[in-house]
């Protein structure tokens, strides 16, 4: 497993586990975006997860390897899984700089508007992505 955590929690957050993030690693968009993330990740209290490589580690949560694939997900520091844009928003409290955009994304109450726009984002992804693969080493589940 990609295990890249410690203990310690950035401040405004509770619990004591680290925020796991789900991610496809054979996405190169998603690959991109993720490690731009893990660069802001000084403290080290996100645990990233590759699921492109180990989609094993989605079911003690309750994922879909299909689920994953289709909608970004991350387990909160109490343990909760959160999907889509809340799952970014929940990322970003933990990164500098991006915790001010959740911030406002939540102060705007954007959230709603943000979701409509990812759900078609995600479903272009997953059918682009999806279909680029084929049925080699690490095909996409069928929609």
């Amino acid at each position: 497993m990609n295990r890249d955590t410690r203990s310690a929690n950035p401040a405004g957050t509770q619990g004591d586990d680290p925020l796991v993030v789900f991610y496809d690693g054979s996405c190169p968009l998603c690959r991109r975006e993720i490690n731009h993330y893990m660069g802001l990740n000084a403290l080290k209290t996100i645990d990233w997860q590759d699921i492109s490589a180990e989609s094993h580690i989605l079911s003690p949560f309750g994922i879909s390897r299909e689920q994953a694939m289709k909608r970004f997900h991350v387990i909160d520091e109490r343990g909760t899984k959160v999907s889509g844009v809340r799952a970014f928003l929940t990322l970003w409290r933990h990164l500098p700089c991006y915790r001010h955009l959740a911030r406002l994304v939540e102060y705007l109450h954007l959230t709603p508007v943000l979701e409509v726009v990812y759900r078609r984002f995600a479903r272009y992804r997953y059918r682009r992505s999806c279909q680029g693969r084929g049925q080699g080493q690490n095909p996409c589940p069928r929609q």
